[in-house]
């Protein structure tokens, strides 16, 4: 399950971080300058995805009952972009 109190942000880091399984414990009080190399990885591949697709529009739209998806999809990661 995962853990709600920890951002999204945080999550995709610790998770290439467990993809790549470098010779550093994520957990190590001197390993901060790489867990934000990897913080700072993950929030540039989210802004290159800020702007979805056409086909993800029209799918999320769909299921949003033809809300405006765009504009929800883009509030959702703005909010994780900032942290929240």
């Amino acid at each position: 399950m995962t853990q709600i109190d920890v951002t999204p942000l945080e999550r995709a880091a610790r998770a290439m971080y467990d993809n790549v399984q470098p010779d550093w414990d994520w957990n190590d009080p001197d390993a901060e300058p790489m867990r934000k190399l990897y913080r700072d990885n993950v929030r540039v591949a989210f802004m290159a995805v800020l702007e979805p697709s056409a086909a993800m529009v029209r799918r999320g739209e769909n299921k949003l009952d033809r809300a405006d998806c765009l504009a929800v999809w883009q509030a959702m990661v703005a909010a994780m972009l900032q942290g929240e």
